[in-house]
């Protein structure tokens, strides 16, 4: 049966990040998939200047409204790039458009490298602790769960760190799975680690030496495309991992693109689809 999924962050028009990267991908999937934008920009904040932002906080709820009278409910729904305003009504209303046992996956974007990005503070920090609660699935990087933790000293401890992370995140907001991503272990080596409860476990990459914006939007997206696909979080990861090492090989190959554009992922969507295919039926035969 078709999948109704849910993804709720904002549009940049230009530029391969949020929507613009998670629509594509999870309509590839199969799944119907319905937009709850958080706001329009002209492009993404990173490398460009002056960019417009336009918040639709009072359209979301009118687009909620009209869904309700529809009785529209979804099998599950992805957060990413929020901001407060959006944050705050989604925290009230997104129970009232899950089907029951939904499966809810929150990337916590916030800051990296030790820092909140621009434009957020501790009031957004505040408002992230509380609906991240929602989630079974949290992805947040390792700055972000020192901030839901109130523990800077997680920031720069790597893959220990990490796991106490784990630990002390899935204890304070009892969220069944996590996966502190973009660890990275050397200048070679980059890790996701994650703890469903079960188990912890470590997902290694090659790591590249030139950085591409939207590449965690890709990554929650892929890891939430092959958890509604019913694989493991681990498989899920690994796929996903996968998808982006494919991409950016594929971009280093292009010295004459934009970076700030982001990555084109096309390339390494059919091996991904076959990947999560195939794990979801030796999944349903365990």
């Amino acid at each position: 049966m078709q999948k109704n999924i849910l993804v709720s962050q904002d549009l940049s028009c230009y530029g391969q990040v949020s929507l613009q990267s998670a629509l594509p991908l999870l309509s590839s999937s199969g799944a119907n998939v319905s937009v709850l934008p958080t706001a329009l920009l002209s492009t993404h904040t990173g490398g460009f200047k002056d960019n417009t932002y336009l918040d639709l906080t009072s359209e979301m709820a009118a687009i909620v409204s009209h869904w309700q009278k529809l009785d529209l409910h979804f099998d599950g729904a992805y957060l990413g790039y929020l901001g407060l305003s959006p944050l705050q009504y989604l925290y009230k209303n997104l129970s009232t458009l899950l089907k029951n046992n939904a499966l809810v996956l929150i990337d916590p974007v916030m800051g990296d490298n030790g820092q909140l990005y621009s434009g957020f503070d501790e009031t957004y920090v505040t408002a992230m602790k509380k609906i991240v609660s929602q989630a079974q699935i949290l992805t947040p990087n390792l700055t972000e769960a020192a901030f839901l933790l109130d523990e800077p000293d997680l920031i720069t401890g790597g893959i220990p760190a990490a796991k106490i992370a784990l630990d002390k995140l899935r204890e304070q907001y009892q969220i069944p799975t996590i996966l502190i991503t973009g660890i990275a272990l050397t200048d070679q080596q980059i890790a996701v680690v994650g703890n469903n409860g079960k188990q912890i476990w470590t997902e290694i990459r090659p790591r590249f030496p030139t950085s591409h914006f939207g590449t965690g939007d890709i990554f929650a997206a892929a890891l939430f495309t092959g958890l509604m696909y019913d694989l493991s979080a681990k498989k899920a990861c690994s796929a996903a991992m996968d998808l982006l090492q494919t991409a950016i090989l594929q971009r280093q190959k292009s010295t004459d693109i934009d970076a700030r554009i982001g990555l084109n992922y096309s390339v390494a969507l059919p091996d991904f689809l076959n990947h999560i295919t195939q794990g979801e039926k030796h999944d349903k035969r365990q």
